[in-house]
């Protein structure tokens, strides 16, 4: 009778770990794949903004940043050929 509510115990005890761990497992999944999400956007947005600057201190119609081809379109707006957007240049 002990022995079986030992090993009964042993096994719970085991799950639990085991779910905690995969818990873990998944969270950390979750967060790592949001802050490549958000360093992926923040990193676009700062490439645009570093073409609209450099296309406007050297007088430039066009620049090329890391394959994206940005093209001065207004005071504040730079064309994305790559993706076909125009984007609005904020501070």
């Amino acid at each position: 009778m002990v022995k079986t509510k030992l090993t009964g115990f042993l096994i719970v005890e085991s799950i639990v770990a085991l779910l905690i761990t995969i818990s873990g497992v998944v969270i950390m999944a979750l967060i790592v794949g949001q802050s490549r999400a958000l360093e992926q956007k923040m990193e676009e947005k700062t490439d645009r903004v570093y073409a609209w600057h450099v296309m406007k201190k050297c007088d430039l119609a066009q620049i090329t940043v890391h394959s994206h081809v940005y093209q001065l379109v207004g005071n504040k707006k730079v064309y994305d050929t790559k993706d076909k957007k125009t984007y609005q240049i904020t501070k």
